[in-house]
């Protein structure tokens, strides 16, 4: 029975395939951003980069939702950047896989490593055995296939991105049409909802996933959010001390 042998553009493709069903949520997400945006007065042109640069849904509306409060530089600083913290735990779990790759592929692939990449790519690496980076080149019938998983990742990423982008331009252009009637924030618990399907299968997954959703209840009182940050910390530590007890992945 012959395989077919994986190419750059194949793995591409599957990576832009199965990340383009999770887009159904993000694209309301990504239109929800920038009307909020627009609604505390941030320049259409400044709403549009941040989705470029910052490239974190969860944090974009976070700032935003703290500058109609008014809130100082620090604040939203801090408050940004520990949403983010759970990308250190990604970027842990993905970088025995792409370890063997240069530079420029691990610092594209940091940057496109967000919840919805992830979620989709660790489970194409954890399922294909990896090759040997001795095998990168082009392998002769009979020897290991070579690893091109990280352009299944780029499909990935580039997917997201790409409907990130256009979203917020999206909401920049027609935000103001939508009647209020529609009331799209129903995205982003959605979007949310569909990741834990793919990702809480783990005890470590799932001890975190309860720490989380009982630390945003036990921190609700605090100001400007930072309840949802202390309940990401409390995931974090839980989830790793379970990982750790159980020889799990992080």
């Amino acid at each position: 029975m012959t395989t077919t042998r994986p190419t750059k553009l194949s793995e591409f493709l599957a990576g832009c395939r199965d990340e383009a069903p999770l887009q159904l949520g993000v694209a309301p997400f990504g239109m929800l951003y920038s009307i909020a945006a627009l609604a505390v007065g941030m320049p259409a042109w400044l709403v549009q980069l941040s989705s470029a640069l910052v490239f974190a849904g969860s944090a974009q509306l976070a700032i935003v939702q703290m500058l109609s409060v008014a809130a100082g530089a620090l604040p939203i600083g801090l408050t940004a950047g520990l949403l983010n913290l759970r990308h250190v735990l990604y970027s842990a779990s993905v970088a025995e896989y792409v370890r063997h790759l240069p530079r420029r592929w691990r610092l594209l692939l940091a940057y496109l490593l967000t919840d919805e990449a992830y979620a989709v790519a660790i489970l194409r690496y954890q399922r294909q055995a990896a090759a040997s980076p001795t095998d990168l080149k082009d392998a002769a019938p009979g020897q290991s296939m070579p690893d091109l998983r990280h352009w299944y990742f780029l499909g990935c990423g580039f997917t997201l991105w790409t409907c990130w982008q256009l979203s917020t331009a999206a909401g920049l252009v027609f935000g103001a049409r939508i009647p209020p009637e529609w009331d799209i924030d129903f995205a982003v618990p959605l979007t949310f909802l569909a990741l834990l399907t793919l990702l809480v299968r783990e005890r470590a997954s799932q001890a975190a996933a309860l720490a989380a959703g009982v630390g945003v209840l036990a921190f609700a009182p605090l100001p400007y959010n930072l309840g949802i940050v202390a309940a990401i910390l409390a995931g974090l530590l839980v989830g790793f001390g379970v990982a750790k007890c159980r020889g799990d992945r992080p």
